[in-house]
C-alpha cells in the first residue's frame, strides 16, 4: 500500500492541477466500484450521506477499496456538527462539511478532523490498517503518526449560501481549510429566496445558469485564489466545466453513481478531459 496518497494529491492541487471525482450515493458494490473508477481515469472519490443513505460497513469496504486503489476518498458527512472522528479514524482522507455559514463552523471541521498543533482530533491511531496506510504503531514516534495523519487529511468547508461566500476569505485563513467545494443547489435556493434575483419558477437548468448566480460561482474561485486554496464545483454538464477551469477551478465532480450504475458513467470523465485540452 502506496504512502502519503493524499499528501501527494494535495501537492498536485498546490501545482495547479485539475482533477476529477465521481459522488457514491447507496446501491453500490465498493470494491468493483473503486476498481472502474480508478480504470477510468478517476483521481478520486466522494461518498455523500448528506442526501443518500450509505451503511457504515460499506463506507469501510469504501475505505478499504480507495486505499488498495491509491484514490483519496473525501467524505460528505450527514451535517457539518456530526461527530465524524471515527470514519477519518477509519481511513476516509477528507471530510467536505455542508452548509458551512460562518468560520466558527468551519474551525469545528478543523478541531475534529486534525490532530495539533492544527486542531483537536482525538487519537485512534493504531484500531484501522488504513489510518497509517499499514505502518506499524508500535515502530513510529506518536509526533510522527500525528503529522503523518494530519498531512494525509483534507477539509473543505462547502459554499451554499451567500452568508457563506461573504466569510469565505476569512474561513480559508484557518490552517487546515484545503479550499472549498460550492453547492450548486443549495447556493442557488439560498439565492432565490434572499434576494430576489431568480424567479421561483425556474427550470433547474436555468437557475443553475443564472447570470447572478454564475457571478457568485466565478467570485468563490477568485476568493479562493487569492487565498492560494482550492475550489470545487459539481452539477453542471461537461462543457460548463470549461468555463469553470477557466476561473480557477480545480476540482470536479463529473459523475453520481448509485444501484451499480459505475458503467454508465464511463464517457462522462473523458468527454470532460477531451473538452479541458
Amino acid at each position: 500500500m502506496r504512502k502519503n496518497v493524499t499528501k501527494d494529491f494535495k501537492a498536485r492541487l498546490k501545482a495547479g492541477d485539475r482533477l476529477f471525482c465521481a459522488m457514491m450515493g447507496p446501491g453500490n458494490d465498493p470494491d468493483k466500484t473503486v476498481v472502474a473508477l480508478k480504470e477510468y481515469g478517476y483521481d478520486y472519490v466522494i461518498l455523500d450521506n448528506e442526501h443518500s443513505l450509505v451503511g457504515k460497513e460499506s463506507i469501510y469496504r469504501y475505505i478499504r477499496a480507495c486505499h488498495e486503489n491509491e484514490l483519496p476518498l473525501i467524505m460528505r458527512p450527514e451535517e457539518k456538527t456530526d461527530s465524524f472522528r471515527c470514519y477519518l479514524d477509519s481511513g476516509v482522507n477528507g471530510m467536505m462539511l455542508p452548509q458551512v455559514d460562518t468560520v466558527e463552523q468551519a474551525a469545528y471541521g478543523v478541531n475534529q478532523s486534525y490532530f495539533p498543533p492544527i486542531g483537536h482530533r482525538g487519537a485512534g491511531l493504531g484500531m484501522s490498517p488504513y489510518l497509517l496506510d499499514e505502518q506499524k504503531p508500535a515502530e513510529m514516534r506518536l509526533l510522527e503518526m500525528l503529522e503523518y495523519v494530519n498531512d494525509n487529511t483534507m477539509l473543505f468547508p462547502m459554499m451554499e449560501s451567500l452568508e457563506g461566500i461573504s466569510n469565505l476569505s476569512h474561513i480559508l485563513k484557518l490552517e487546515g481549510v484545503t479550499g472549498t467545494l460550492v453547492g450548486g443547489n443549495d447556493l442557488t435556493i439560498d439565492i432565490i429566496f434572499k434576494t430576489g434575483q431568480i424567479s421561483p419558477d425556474a427550470l433547474r437548468s436555468e437557475i443553475m445558469n443564472n447570470s447572478y448566480v454564475l457571478e457568485r460561482v466565478k467570485k468563490i474561485a477568485e476568493i479562493c485564489k487569492k487565498a492560494g486554496k482550492v475550489a470545487g464545483i459539481g452539477g453542471y454538464p461537461p462543457k460548463a466545466y470549461v468555463e469553470r477551469a477557466k476561473e480557477g477551478y480545480q476540482l470536479f465532480t463529473v459523475a453520481y453513481v448509485a444501484n451499480d450504475s459505475v458503467e454508465k458513467i464511463r464517457p462522462l470523465l473523458a468527454e470532460v478531459k477531451d473538452l479541458m485540452k
